[in-house]
């Protein structure tokens, strides 16, 4: 666990972060439910040579939450600026899952602040609905609109969140308040469209076992985003930095070596 967290204040929020090293900056985003300290395989490969930055993303660890239910936009928005009020111009970004989101949009809208990019298991293209998952989704709708008559008018509080612990997904049902819509914001957004617009050399790891965001996600985006090499992480899932954490490490290592160039501050 990294304590004291220095913190700054972007936009009215309060943003938790690790600072280490020094040299080119890299910065690392953190999946859905995670921190900065979650991300210590990394900092820890990278510290020696660069500037790691790992932010507690707005809703996460120690930062405070959005004013509003966010989507991936607002996100990435958010980011461009905390690098800029923390001196950093432009950077490599580093972005596992829901991580992976905000540094896809980041790279396709904000080009100048993104030297290089790295993947890991990234989320962001829809997967096509299951028979479950829509029969989940049918119920659930079904049961929000029944709600909303007056009858339930005083109870309809307590049954959302009944219905949401029945039928929603288990990041959902552990999500309350702005961060749960928030959530919903950010699963709904198709990132596909944004990938042919990344324009700068782009690693893509991940687990061959990953059942949350599949490999074929990866091979997909390896397809679309020009400059971009997909490596298999054999042997892991999901959280493939984690579960292979020297390799990973000296893969994002070696790619962020032979990425450094003029266009880094």
């Amino acid at each position: 666990m990294i304590s004291p967290m220095p913190t700054t204040v972007v936009e009215g929020i309060r943003l938790a972060y690790v600072d280490k090293g020094s040299g080119d900056p890299v910065i690392l985003l953190h999946g859905w439910g995670g921190q900065a300290a979650s991300m210590m395989p990394l900092i820890v490969a990278l510290e020696t040579r660069y500037r790691v930055l790992a932010f507690d993303l707005p809703g996460f660890g120690e930062s405070n939450p959005p004013p509003e239910p966010w989507g991936t936009p607002e996100y990435a928005e958010f980011v461009w600026k905390a690098a800029k009020s923390l001196g950093i111009v432009c950077a490599t970004y580093v972005g596992h899952s829901f991580g992976g989101r905000v540094a896809i949009w980041l790279a396709a809208h904000h080009p100048e602040a993104v030297q290089a990019l790295v993947l890991i298991d990234a989320a962001g293209i829809r997967q096509p609905a299951t028979p479950g998952r829509r029969v989940r989704s049918f119920f659930y709708k079904a049961g929000k609109a029944v709600l909303r008559l007056p009858f339930w008018r005083s109870r309809t509080m307590a049954l959302q969140e009944r219905l949401a612990t029945r039928f929603g997904s288990p990041d959902y049902r552990a999500t309350s308040g702005v961060m749960r819509g928030t959530f919903v914001k950010t699963v709904t957004l198709d990132l596909l469209p944004c990938l042919p617009d990344i324009r700068v050399p782009t690693l893509l790891l991940w687990g061959d076992k990953d059942e949350e965001t599949p490999l074929s996600d990866g091979k997909t985006m390896e397809c679309l985003i020009p400059e971009s090499r997909l490596i298999v992480v054999a042997g892991a899932g999901h959280f493939s930095y984690l579960d292979k954490p020297a390799f990973v490490g000296a893969v994002v290592s070696a790619f962020v070596d032979g990425t450094r160039g003029p266009k880094t501050t």
